[in-house]
């Protein structure tokens, strides 16, 4: 008989791609246009970790738990 347990597995997917483009925003919008495979392809991908969840959520964040005013500062 298996033991299997469940795990939340958190990942890092990081990818840079150079785009012409006449400010940032557009910039962001290009990049964003792409479909998924684009996004993904030659990236660099990482296994951050692996937790047991014990029948519980992880980690969770709320909408409302975000200041989101704090994500725009640069």
């Amino acid at each position: 008989m298996s033991k299997k347990r469940e795990y939340c597995v958190g990942i890092k997917i990081i990818n840079c791609f150079y785009v012409e483009a006449e400010n940032r925003t557009e910039a962001e919008e290009i990049v964003r246009s792409y479909d998924p495979y684009k996004t993904l392809d030659d990236c660099d991908f990482n296994i951050e970790y692996a937790d047991p969840t014990n029948g519980e959520v992880a980690w969770k964040i709320r909408a409302d738990e975000v200041d989101w005013s704090e994500l725009n500062n640069e």
